[in-house]
C-alpha cells in the first residue's frame, strides 16, 4: 500500500504530459501548417508541421489549449488534467484580416531588408541555376463535394448515400464540415527536368485510381501525376494556376503589389527562418495572401503558404491555396520537397453543393545536374505498361506517408457511390456534354453539336456520326458519319481510317473521304478548330453553298519535341449552287470557254514549330495544352496538279504565328499573324478568302465587321490582336469592382490584294450550258472583290468580359471600306455588337 502511494506521488511529481493533434481548415479539411498551439497561461507550445500535426510535452498543464494562425479565428479547448496523454484536434474557421489593421511602422518596414536579400540571393537559391534535376515523387489527389446544404441533402441522389454522409460528418469533427469524396488517386512517378533547352518529363510508375465516373485509361493516369502541372516556382514573377498568372509575392513586384509584416522566427526542419506575412494591396487583383519562411543565412525560401481568396477576380472559385516546403540540394539550389494545393470551387446556386480539389505531392531522392539526352524528353508524360497496382500491401510500403482515416473511409465510400443508379446517369450526361459523344465501351456516337441544323438549302439537316476508342484498338481509329437534308434530299457522308505508327513521335497515317454541302469562305480548313462557330454557320440562309467531294491521304509525325510535319495528297470537287463560271482560256478574253465547276488536286507539306508545348494522351487522341511564352509557327506549302484529275497547276504559300503572353500587371495579350501568297492565276474560291462573321457570336479568328467572302486575296498579311486587362481597371472602380468584370480590347488589320489577271479570270465569257441545274434554282452570282493594296481593312473592338461570369459582350468599329458592298450587294455595317458564352476562371 505504501509502495503504491509512493509510485502515484512520483508520477504526479515527475510526470510529462503529452498533447498531440491536428489542426485543419473547418470548411475543407485541409491541414494548416505552422499554426501556433500553446497552453493558455504558460510559455509552452509548438507549431504544426506541414501536415498540420503538433506535439506538446509539458510537466504542468493549464485549463485549456489554444491555436492561432494567419487568416483564421483563434480557438481554445478545455484540457483533461488527469490524462498524461491526450489527442485534441482543431478545426479553424477562416477570417479575413488586413495587415494594415495590426501593423504600425516607424521608419522602413523591417521586412523589406529581408526581401531585398531574397532578391539578391535568388540566382543561387532558384532551381533555374541547375542544369537538370530528377526525383522520385508520390502524389495523392482527391475530389470532394462540400457545402452540403440541408435542401441539397434532400435530393434523391443524396438520400441514397445518407449513411456515408453521416460517417463523414462524424469524421470532420465537432467544428468541421463534412466533405463527400468522389475521386481519390495515388501515384508513384519519376520526374525529370532539363534547363537548356527546357524540357520536362514525368514517368507514371504506379497508379491507384478510384472515382465516380472514372474509366480506366491513360488520360486520367497522366493527370494525376502532378509534377507536370503543379511544379510551382515562387521566385518567378507570376505563378500560373488554372490558366491565370497570379503575381508572386517573391517576384520582382513584391513591394508594389504586397504589404509585408515581419512576424516571428521559427525552426523549419533545422533552418532558422524569418516568418514574413504578406497581404495584397488590392485584393481584387490576382494576388496571394499568406506567410513565407525565409532562411536567415542563405535567404532562401524554405516554406510558403499562399492563398487566393474569393475576392480575387477568378470565377467559380472560393479559394486557391498553395503550400510548399523546399529542400536544399547539394548544389545549393532549393527544390520542392512537399507541395499541397487546394481549389475550393464555389456553389453555382444557393441550394447546390461546391467542390474541393486537393492534391499532395511529396518528392525525395534528388539528383541534380545530370541531364538526359534530348530524345528522352520526347514524351512529356509517359505511363508505364504495368502502372496499375491494386495490391494494398504494395502501397503500404510505397507511400511516402500513411493514409489518414478520412482517406481510408473515402476509398470505401467511392465504391458504394459509383454504383448508385442515379449517379451513373448523372455521370453519363456530364460525359456527353463534355465530349459531345455518347460513349459506349469501344465507340462513341455523336457529336451532338452537329446532329441537326435548319437552313434554306437543306431544310432540316440531320447528321449521325461515330468514332472508335482505344478499347477498340490502340493502333486503329475509325470515324464515320451520315447526313441528310429534308429539302435537297441529298445523302451526305464521310469516313476516316487512321493508323497510329508511333506514340512516342506521334506519327499517324490516315485516309478519309467525304461528300457534303459547304459554304464559300466558311470551310473547315478556314475556320479551324472552332467547331461551335462552324456548327452555327450551317443555320439560316446558307449563301454561297456548294457540294464538295473530297478524298485525302495524310501522314503526321513529330520527329522531335515541338517540331511536327504533315504531308497530304488531296482531291476536291467543287460543285456550286450559285451562278458561277471562270474562263478556262483567259488569254482568249470573252471568247474563252467557261466552266461552272472544277476539280482540285494538290499535295500539302506543313511544318509546325511549338516550343515547350505540353500535351497528354486521351486514349488514341493527343490533347495539346499549349505552348507557354514561345510563339507557335506554322508554315504550309501546297502544289496543285493538273494531270491527276485536277484543273489547275499552282503553288500556294502560307505562314501563321500565334503567341499568348503576359504584359506585366497590365494583363494578358495574344496575337495571330498570318500571311499568304499565290503566284498562280486561279478562280476566286481557290485564292485566300478572308474569314468574315455575320453571326451575332464573337469569333476571335474572324473579322467581325466583314461579310462572308467579302474580300478575296492572292497575297495578304493580317494581324489579329486581343488583350484582356483581367480586371486591372474595373477592380479599382468601387461601384463595379464586386462584379469582377474584365475590360477587353482588340484590333484586326488586313493588307491584301488581287491581281488583275485573277479578276479577269472570273469575268463573263462564253456561257456555260449546264443541264445539271434547272433554270432559277441557283443562288445569285457573287462578286469576288480584292483589297486595295494601299488601303488596309481595319476594325477595332472593345468590350466587357466575365459578365455574370460566362458572357462576353464586345463592340467592333469598322474603320475602312465603309462603302464596300457585300458579295450579295448588301451595305456594310460600320458597327457590330458580338456576344459569346464561355466558361473561364
Amino acid at each position: 500500500m505504501i509502495l503504491s502511494i509512493f509510485v502515484i506521488a512520483y508520477q504526479f511529481t515527475y510526470a510529462q504530459y503529452t498533447i498531440t493533434g491536428r489542426v485543419t481548415d473547418a470548411k475543407n479539411g485541409d491541414p494548416l501548417p505552422f499554426a501556433t498551439v500553446g497552453l493558455k497561461g504558460l510559455n509552452v507550445g509548438a507549431q504544426t508541421n506541414f501536415e498540420g500535426i503538433y506535439v506538446i510535452k509539458s510537466k504542468v498543464l493549464t485549463d485549456s489549449i489554444y491555436v492561432s494562425t494567419v487568416n483564421y479565428k483563434k480557438r481554445s479547448k478545455v484540457l483533461d488534467k488527469k490524462a498524461l496523454s491526450q489527442t485534441i484536434d482543431f478545426q479553424l474557421q477562416g477570417e479575413a484580416r488586413s495587415l494594415d489593421e495590426v501593423v504600425v511602422y516607424s521608419g522602413e518596414n523591417p521586412a523589406f531588408k529581408i526581401l531585398r536579400k531574397v532578391s539578391e540571393n535568388r540566382e543561387k537559391n532558384d532551381r533555374k541555376r541547375l542544369t537538370a534535376f530528377e526525383y522520385n515523387s508520390y502524389s495523392k489527389m482527391e475530389l470532394d463535394v462540400d457545402n452540403l446544404s440541408d435542401k441539397f441533402k434532400e435530393r434523391k441522389v443524396m438520400k441514397q448515400i445518407q449513411g456515408a454522409i453521416a460517417k463523414f460528418e462524424k469524421l470532420a469533427g465537432e467544428d468541421g464540415k463534412a466533405v463527400i469524396p468522389t475521386f481519390i488517386s495515388e501515384t508513384l512517378s519519376k520526374f525529370y527536368f532539363r534547363e537548356s533547352p527546357s524540357r520536362k518529363k514525368e514517368i507514371i510508375l504506379k497508379n491507384n485510381i478510384k472515382g465516380v465516373g472514372v474509366k480506366e485509361g491513360g488520360f486520367v493516369s497522366q493527370l494525376v501525376g502532378g509534377n507536370i502541372f503543379a511544379n510551382y516556382n515562387f521566385y518567378d514573377n507570376f505563378v500560373p494556376f488554372l490558366g491565370k498568372d497570379i503575381i508572386s509575392p517573391l517576384g520582382e513586384n513584391w513591394k508594389g503589389t504586397y504589404k509585408w509584416f515581419l512576424a516571428d522566427t521559427t525552426d523549419v526542419d533545422g533552418h532558422i527562418c524569418y516568418g514574413l506575412e504578406f497581404d495584397p494591396k488590392n485584393d481584387k487583383d490576382l494576388v496571394f495572401v499568406g506567410k513565407a519562411y525565409i532562411d536567415t543565412t542563405s535567404f532562401a525560401l524554405v516554406q510558403i503558404d499562399a492563398t487566393v481568396g474569393k475576392e480575387a477576380n477568378i470565377n467559380f472559385i472560393d479559394k486557391i491555396k498553395i503550400s510548399q516546403e523546399l529542400e536544399q540540394t547539394s548544389e545549393g539550389a532549393w527544390l520542392p520537397a512537399k507541395t499541397r494545393f487546394l481549389i475550393d470551387i464555389a456553389e453555382l446556386t444557393k441550394n447546390s453543393a461546391g467542390m474541393l480539389l486537393k492534391m499532395y505531392i511529396s518528392n525525395k531522392d534528388f539528383v541534380v545536374n545530370k541531364p538526359k539526352e534530348l530524345s528522352f524528353y520526347d514524351l512529356p508524360i509517359e505511363v508505364a505498361e504495368d502502372s496499375k497496382e491494386p495490391d494494398p500491401k504494395f502501397w503500404l510500403e510505397a507511400r511516402h506517408e500513411s493514409l489518414s482515416a478520412q482517406d481510408i473511409l473515402a476509398s470505401k465510400l467511392i465504391d458504394t457511390v459509383r454504383n448508385v443508379p442515379i449517379v451513373k446517369t448523372y455521370v453519363e450526361i456530364a460525359e456527353i456534354i463534355a465530349s459531345g459523344y455518347k460513349r459506349f465501351n469501344k465507340f462513341g456516337i455523336g457529336p451532338y453539336l452537329t446532329s441537326f441544323a435548319l437552313n434554306k438549302m437543306e431544310g432540316l439537316r440531320l447528321r449521325l456520326g461515330f468514332k472508335t476508342y482505344s478499347n477498340f484498338s490502340k493502333d486503329w481509329i475509325l470515324k464515320g458519319w451520315l447526313g441528310f437534308g429534308t429539302k435537297d434530299k441529298v445523302l451526305k457522308y464521310g469516313g476516316e481510317v487512321d493508323y497510329i505508327l508511333s506514340r512516342r513521335h506521334w506519327s499517324v497515317l490516315g485516309i478519309k473521304h467525304s461528300y457534303d454541302l459547304e459554304r464559300l469562305g466558311l470551310t473547315p480548313e478556314l475556320i479551324g478548330d472552332n467547331k461551335i462557330f462552324y456548327a452555327f454557320t450551317r443555320w439560316g440562309a446558307y449563301t454561297g453553298a456548294f457540294y464538295r467531294r473530297e478524298s485525302e491521304i495524310f501522314l503526321k509525325t513529330e520527329p522531335t519535341k515541338g517540331i511536327s510535319f504533315t504531308g497530304a495528297f488531296t482531291t476536291r470537287a467543287f460543285d456550286p449552287l450559285f451562278e458561277f463560271q471562270y474562263r478556262t482560256h483567259p488569254e482568249a478574253g470573252k471568247n474563252s470557254p467557261t466552266l461552272d465547276y472544277y476539280n482540285d488536286t494538290f499535295f500539302t507539306l506543313e511544318a509546325r514549330f511549338a516550343k515547350n508545348e505540353t500535351y497528354i494522351m486521351d486514349g488514341n487522341e493527343r490533347i495539346a495544352l499549349g505552348s507557354k511564352r514561345a510563339p507557335t509557327l506554322t508554315l504550309t506549302y501546297q502544289h496543285g496538279i493538273k494531270t491527276l484529275n485536277g484543273n489547275f497547276n499552282y503553288d500556294r504559300f502560307m505562314a501563321k504565328v500565334f503567341q499568348s503572353f503576359r504584359v506585366g500587371t497590365l494583363g494578358r495579350s495574344d496575337y495571330t499573324i498570318q500571311a499568304g501568297y499565290i503566284p498562280t492565276n486561279l478562280p476566286a474560291p481557290l485564292l485566300f478568302p478572308h474569314l468574315g462573321n455575320e453571326t451575332f457570336f464573337y469569333n476571335r479568328a474572324a473579322f467581325n465587321t466583314m461579310h462572308y467572302f467579302e474580300f478575296v486575296s492572292d497575297k495578304y498579311v493580317s494581324l489579329n490582336y486581343n488583350h484582356n486587362f483581367e480586371g486591372l481597371l474595373f477592380n479599382r472602380i468601387p461601384a463595379i469592382r464586386q462584379l469582377k468584370w474584365r475590360l477587353i480590347a482588340s484590333a484586326n488589320v488586313l493588307f491584301g490584294s488581287q491581281r488583275e489577271q485573277n479578276k479577269e479570270l472570273m469575268q463573263d465569257a462564253i456561257p456555260v450550258i449546264n443541264p445539271r441545274h434547272i433554270k432559277g434554282d441557283l443562288q445569285p452570282r457573287y462578286s469576288f472583290s480584292g483589297l486595295d493594296p494601299n488601303k488596309p481593312f481595319v476594325e477595332i473592338g472593345y468590350g466587357i468580359d466575365n459578365i455574370f461570369k460566362i458572357f462576353r459582350l464586345q463592340a467592333f468599329h469598322r474603320l475602312s471600306y465603309l462603302d464596300h458592298l457585300s458579295p450579295s450587294g448588301r451595305e456594310p455595317k460600320p458597327f457590330a455588337l458580338k456576344a459569346s458564352v464561355h466558361f473561364s476562371f
